[in-house]
């Protein structure tokens, strides 16, 4: 996971970092500590950048209160009301296409994943005014 955030964030200059990890509240400990074992040029300077943790709504109910009342997103500045979440809504969408895909080839695979995602955010784009608070305002 270290590694995954580093390597997202080489040539970023960024002031404020949130990370949503369903297991942050563990994770989180010694970052400071494992960072310093990365190459310079994957280092967050923490004296300049402040990070921040948080367990996405659906799993912090899983967690115990002290998790819960430190980690929760819905304590946190700044965040309004995200959950944190958003990656993870479409996989039972994506659960129905697996059997269609498991004999392609990778880049067959790739392809079309690659076009049922497309499609899943081009939905989503599309019915958006139908769920949002504002649509009654218009």
């Amino acid at each position: 996971m270290d590694y995954i955030i580093l390597s997202a964030l080489i040539g970023c200059a960024i002031l404020r970092l949130l990370i949503t990890y369903d297991i942050a509240c563990q994770w989180s400990h010694n970052l400071a500590t494992r960072i310093e074992h990365y190459p310079d040029n994957m280092r967050i300077d923490l004296d300049h950048v402040e990070v921040q943790t948080a367990v996405p709504t659906f799993h912090i109910r899983a967690h115990g209160l002290s998790c819960q009342q430190a980690f929760s997103l819905a304590f946190l500045l700044y965040v309004a009301r995200t959950a944190g979440e958003e990656v993870e809504t479409g996989w039972a969408h994506m659960n129905l296409v697996s059997p269609s895909i498991q004999e392609m080839s990778p880049g067959h695979r790739h392809e079309s994943l690659d076009d049922q995602w497309g499609g899943w955010n081009f939905q989503k784009t599309v019915t958006f005014s139908a769920y949002s608070w504002f649509s009654s305002f218009t």
